[in-house]
C-alpha cells in the first residue's frame, strides 16, 4: 500500500488494551486486545501497549512510513497537549506521558483523547450517530463517561477532559469513588459497580440469589452477571435493572444540560441491552422534563468493542491540525 494508507488506534481501558490498524475507508485490518492488568503496575501496562501496536503492524506486515500515527483513546482525566493521562483511577494512573512514549518507541505522531470522546467520534462519522449534529455517546464499562457531539463538534473542554460523566455525584453522601468524590455515578451503574451490588446482596442473604444461575461461582464478574440476566436469572435482573435505574437519572441530568437528538449507549455492560436499556429509557421518561424528553432518542451503539479504536485512528485521517490538540474535528 501507499505510505499513509493506514492509521493506528489504540483503546486503553481499566480491562483491555486493544489495538486496531485502521484503513482510510475505517476499516480494522487487524488487531490485537491483550489484558490491562493494572495491578501488574504502570510500566508493565505501558509495556502491553507498545506490544500492542507492534503486533497490529507486524500481523499487517505494515512499515511504519505507511502508517500516519497512533490515536490513543484513554480513561481517565487526559492532557491532549501534553498527549498526557494525568489521573485514570481504573489505570492506576497519574501523569504518565503516554503519547509521548509511543512516538519516541515507533517515531510516529501520536495524539491523545478520552475514550469515550473517541468512541463519539467514531459512532457520529460511521455508527448509529451517522447524520446527527447533537449528539451524546455514553460509555458504561469498567467505568462511566460520555462523549458530547454539539452543533457539529466534539466538545473538548479546555484540555481535551470533558465528558466525565461517571464523575457527576447523584448522592453527595453517598460512598466515596476512586477519584475522592462522594456518590459518583459510576459508583452504581458502571461495570465494577454491578459487581458490588451483587456480592453485598449475597452477603446480606438476598432471598433472589436462592436458586439464581450465579450460584457456584467465587468471583462474579459484570460479564457473568449481564449473561445470567440474559437468561432470565432473577438475582441478576435486579441488579441490572438497579444499575439501569441510576443511567435513567444521570441521562435525563445530559438531556436537561444538552438538548440533544441523540443518546446512544455503549460499552461491555450494555451487552445486556436488552435489560438495562429499557430501564434507561424509563427513567428519562419519568424525569425529564417532557419537552427535552420528546426530542430525544435512547438507541444502542452500532460499532461495538471496536468504536474506541476506530474513533482513535479517526483523528489521524484529516489534512489539517487543530492548535496542537487533535487533527480532527
Amino acid at each position: 500500500m501507499d505510505r499513509n494508507e493506514y492509521a493506528i488506534g489504540l483503546d486503553l481501558g481499566g480491562t483491555k488494551i486493544l489495538a486496531g490498524l485502521i484503513d482510510g475507508r475505517g476499516q480494522i485490518v487487524s488487531q490485537k486486545q491483550l489484558p490491562t492488568s493494572s495491578d501488574d503496575g504502570e510500566q508493565a501496562v505501558i509495556n502491553r501497549v507498545l506490544a500492542a501496536i507492534e503486533a497490529v503492524m507486524a500481523d499487517a506486515s505494515v512499515e511504519g512510513n505507511q502508517v500516519r500515527g497512533v490515536g490513543i483513546a484513554s480513561a481517565g482525566v487526559i492532557d491532549s497537549a501534553k498527549k498526557e493521562v494525568i489521573f485514570a483511577s481504573n489505570l492506576g494512573w497519574r501523569n504518565v506521558p503516554i503519547g509521548q512514549l509511543i512516538h519516541e518507541r515507533f517515531g510516529l505522531p501520536a495524539y491523545l483523547m478520552n475514550d469515550a470522546n473517541a468512541s463519539a467520534v467514531a459512532e457520529w462519522m460511521w455508527g448509529a450517530g451517522k447524520g446527527t449534529q447533537n449528539m451524546i455517546y455514553v460509555t458504561v464499562s469498567t467505568g462511566v463517561g460520555a462523549g458530547i457531539i454539539c452543533n457539529g463538534r466534539l466538545l473538548t473542554g479546555n484540555d481535551g477532559s470533558a465528558g466525565e460523566f461517571g464523575h457527576i455525584s447523584i448522592d453527595w453522601k453517598g460512598p466515596i469513588c476512586r477519584c475522592g468524590n462522594r456518590g459518583c455515578l459510576e459508583n452504581y451503574s458502571s461495570g465494577t459497580a454491578i459487581e458490588n451490588m451483587a456480592r453485598t446482596k449475597i452477603a446480606n442473604r438476598d432471598s433472589s440469589f436462592s436458586g439464581s444461575l450465579l450460584e457456584g461461582h467465587e468471583a462474579l464478574t459484570a460479564k457473568q452477571i449481564g449473561e445470567a440476566a440474559l437468561q432470565g436469572d432473577r438475582f441478576s435482573i435486579g441488579i441490572l435493572k438497579q444499575a439501569g435505574f441510576y443511567l435513567g437519572i444521570g441521562a435525563t441530568n445530559l438531556i436537561h444540560l444538552f438538548n440533544p437528538e441523540l443518546l446512544v449507549f455503549g460499552g461491555g455492560v450494555m451487552n445486556s441491552a436488552p435489560v438495562i436499556l429499557e430501564e434507561i429509557e424509563k427513567g428519562v421518561t419519568a424525569h425529564c422534563i417532557p419537552g427535552l424528553a420528546n426530542q430525544v432518542r435512547v438507541e444502542l451503539n452500532q460499532l461495538g468493542t471496536e468504536s474506541g479504536v476506530m474513533g482513535a485512528a479517526g483523528l489521524l485521517f484529516s489534512t489539517q491540525e487543530r492548535s496542537g490538540k487533535y487533527p480532527f474535528l
